[in-house]
């Protein structure tokens, strides 16, 4: 009987596919165990013997995704669906690897193909909502995490996520009741702990708010930023409990293992370190915000008529930064600049939204599009500077100039520090903020304006309203020391001089302005335990800003913080005709004060210890003659000296711009 032709392939074929299996299911078993380099080499083998071989195409990516290598993840497992594109798995990894890479509009399709493939793919539609909200489209997302939901209620991932996408929207309680949905299903969920505890913040019940920090620390001490967010949480109340320590351990993480334990911001009030704060920057913006290349080089543009400046913020409405640039954006030279606002904040409508966009020559709302699209539209409209005013403050998109929207991006206003993101290029400062000796503490270069960095707005209505002692809560014939300063920049060494000073001066209070009402109960308890009087401190309530400026009349001396001075609130003060007394120091955050000072003329209010600003605080409430010779001077400055000189300040700004566009051509 003659031999089959095919029969010895066959069984080469079978024996060779028995192998593959083998490799590979001696592959998956160290993946699984996290035996990664043994898993790699078994995968690495059978490609070796077949390049085409689409199973460990595909675990090979997905072990590199794992890795926290999602180029090489995309490139693999890309190869594996050119094989089987009809396989929803590989499809969903790919997904996964290209929404790690951040390409987003590509791993939309790969979602979207899984699902059709597969229609009730529980991962495929959760991580779908993941990139939608990468994309920016909320709505969509949180439809999407509902499919996720409806197809596997007893999961709780895509509730964590869908409280995420509903934060984005501002609507904190139905994210509160998607977060403990998700605890309820999974009690040691860390990551909605952690998010709680944001959304938490948000609706000012900071007490629960550090409960969920707390349980998310006690779960998972190392998970991402909790610490620091605890820890600045609990600032934002006075509540010093292990304060020192806990703040050393945080640094102590920070500088020697590069852990990502605090939000920047959070870092600022902290510590006045520059190289700590520089290190938590670069930490914070290679973890969440790292250069983009998908948008390619920018294109050669030949020179305009005018140079076109982008400004970006969330803040284009009733905002204390809209308080300080409006003015600015009205003095800018129409004829020699273009201006742009991309507004990524609330369509509130308001006056001060309606004057801001009335200021430019187009007026953007980009909050519904991905950091990708508005670096993109940016590029469109042909912006030559880039002005980021967020920095990583609240609601910020340093994502955008990621993405590289202008050939020159500049850090100003916003964010009282160095960004550590190689594309910044410029930070607006001036002499007082950032020595010659301390620029190498920034990643940017430093643009110098002649006197202080900040804008002021001279249109900023007083109200005629004034109101008296008494109806503020203040004693009629105290010495009235004050500071409207956010309660975080509160700290103990700050108020153990404020202490120092109120025994100094017999009879005085100190005016604060109520940021919650846990604060004004801590710092009444400090004071108490302090041996003070809690009755020593007043606190003022939130008003409407013509109306807190008018109050500051009823106020001797504004007492600044350290090592996170004031800064609209400084201004605020001195444009109401209240000195301001500021310790100066290091960092940026800790130089506001005497930028401000300066370019008023009043520098003697400067000082540059703890104990002189003590002993000048105490000089000034033993006598009020002093204390008037200082309002009389600050009241003739206001005419003359450059800080409220907002048609100067454009200029001085505007011929920085100019130069940098010298410099780049």
């Amino acid at each position: 009987m003659p031999r089959t032709p095919n029969n010895r392939p066959n069984g080469t074929a079978r024996a060779q596919a028995q192998n593959t299996a083998r490799l590979l299911a001696q592959g998956l078993e160290f993946h699984k165990a996290g035996q990664i380099e043994k898993a790699a080499s078994l995968y690495a083998e059978v490609l070796q013997r077949d390049p085409k071989q689409a199973d460990a195409l595909h675990l090979l990516g997905v072990l590199f995704y794992q890795s926290g290598q999602s180029a090489r993840a995309v490139q693999l497992i890309s190869q594996a669906v050119a094989l089987e594109p009809e396989n929803p798995v590989f499809l969903l990894n790919l997904g996964n690897a290209l929404q790690d890479n951040g390409q987003f509009v590509r791993a939309e399709e790969a979602f979207r193909r899984a699902i059709e493939l597969r229609p009730n793919f529980f991962e495929a539609y959760n991580n779908l909502g993941t990139t939608l909200v990468g994309l920016h489209r909320i709505e969509e997302a949180i439809e999407s995490f509902g499919r996720a939901i409806s197809i596997n209620p007893a999961n709780s991932e895509p509730y964590n996520n869908r409280g995420n996408a509903l934060k984005t929207l501002g609507k904190f309680n139905a994210a509160l009741i998607e977060f403990q949905t998700a605890l309820r299903l999974r009690p040691d969920y860390v990551d909605a702990h952690s998010n709680l505890g944001y959304a938490l913040i948000e609706l000012d019940r900071f007490e629960d708010a550090i409960a969920s920090f707390e349980n998310a620390v006690r779960i998972d001490p190392t998970f991402e930023y909790v610490r620091g967010a605890l820890v600045y949480t609990k600032m934002r109340i006075c509540d010093w409990r292990n304060h020192e320590s806990d703040i050393e351990s945080l640094l102590s993480d920070i500088a020697q293992k590069g852990a990502r334990c605090a939000p920047a911001f959070a870092v600022l009030a902290m510590t006045d370190s520059l190289s700590l704060q520089r290190r938590a920057a670069e930490i914070w913006v290679a973890d969440k915000h790292p250069s983009q290349s998908w948008l390619g080089p920018l294109p050669d543009r030949a020179p305009k008529q005018k140079i076109c400046i982008g400004y970006y913020s969330a803040d284009f409405y009733n905002h204390a930064t809209a308080y300080l640039i409006a003015e600015l954006f009205e003095c800018h030279d129409r004829d020699r600049f273009e201006l742009i606002a991309f507004h990524f904040g609330p369509a509130t409508g308001d006056e001060m939204q309606t004057r801001v966009a009335a200021a430019f020559d187009s007026f953007h709302d980009v909050n519904q599009l991905s950091d990708r699209r508005v670096a993109e539209f940016s590029r469109e409209l042909g912006v030559d500077i880039a002005v980021d005013l967020k920095g990583f403050t609240q609601s910020q998109r340093a994502g955008v100039f990621a993405h590289r929207a202008a050939p020159i991006q500049v850090n100003f206003l916003g964010y009282p520090g160095t960004m550590g993101a190689n594309y910044i290029d410029y930070i607006i400062a001036d002499a007082q903020l950032i020595p010659r000796e301390s620029q190498h503490f920034y990643s940017e270069q430093v643009v110098y304006l002649p006197n202080s960095y900040q804008p002021n707005d001279r249109k900023r209505a007083i109200s005629a309203d004034l109101p008296t002692r008494s109806e503020l809560g203040l004693p009629e014939e105290a010495f009235v020391f004050c500071c409207f300063n956010n309660s975080f920049k509160i700290n103990p060494s700050v108020f153990d001089a404020w202490v120092q000073i109120l025994n100094g001066v017999p009879g005085s209070v100190l005016w604060l302005l109520q940021d919650n009402v846990s604060a004004a109960h801590n710092l009444r308890e400090a004071a108490r335990s302090r041996g003070l009087a809690p009755d020593r401190l007043v606190f003022a309530k939130r008003t409407p800003l013509a109306e807190h400026l008018a109050r500051h009349s009823a106020a001797d001396l504004f007492l600044d913080t350290w090592p996170y001075n004031a800064h609209t609130t400084a201004s605020d003060s001195l444009w109401a005709g209240l000195p301001v007394l500021t310790v100066r120091g290091e960092s940026f955050a800790a130089r506001v004060g005497a930028s401000l000072l300066t370019a008023v003329g009043l520098p003697e209010l400067i000082v540059d210890t703890r104990q002189r600003y003590i002993e000048t605080a105490i000089e000034f409430g033993r006598n009020r003659v002093l204390v008037e010779a200082w309002k009389l001077k600050l009241r003739a400055n206001q005419l003359t000296a450059p800080l409220f000189d907002s048609r100067l300040f454009a200029q001085h700004l505007e011929s920085a711009y100019v130069d940098l566009i010298r410099t780049r051509i």
